[in-house]
């Protein structure tokens, strides 16, 4: 039976090269409890970190959470690609949420012709 592993797709690692990474703001107080005034600096600090080699995307629920990222983010002198999406979550967990990409390096894309 062919499945994705024989046609030669994989997931690719966590350290493999890649343009961009994905996070989604803290929000949840019920995954940080007490303790989220403490876990948004060392997240912007990380996406600072990040900043500085590829993009950064990360999902917020809307605005307010927008702003308060980006004044977080400003502490932490976060500059570079930074780019907000308003992707309601449930919390940080992106690896759960959005979409996996597989890599195929045996096998050529076929891109079916309209009509």
């Amino acid at each position: 039976m062919l499945n994705p592993s024989s046609l030669g797709y994989s997931m690719p690692a966590e350290w493999a090269p890649h343009r961009a990474t994905w996070l989604s703001w803290p929000h949840k107080e019920a995954s940080w409890p007490g303790k989220l005034d403490r876990v948004w600096p060392a997240y912007a600090q990380a996406v600072a970190a990040l900043a500085r080699s590829e993009t950064v995307h990360i999902n917020v629920g809307d605005a307010s959470m927008e702003a308060q990222a980006q004044a977080l983010l400003a502490e932490a002198h976060a500059t570079g690609a930074i780019r907000f999406h308003h992707f309601p979550t449930n919390d940080a967990w992106c690896r759960d949420l959005l979409v996996r990409f597989l890599w195929c390096v045996t096998r050529g894309c076929h891109w079916p012709r309209p009509g």
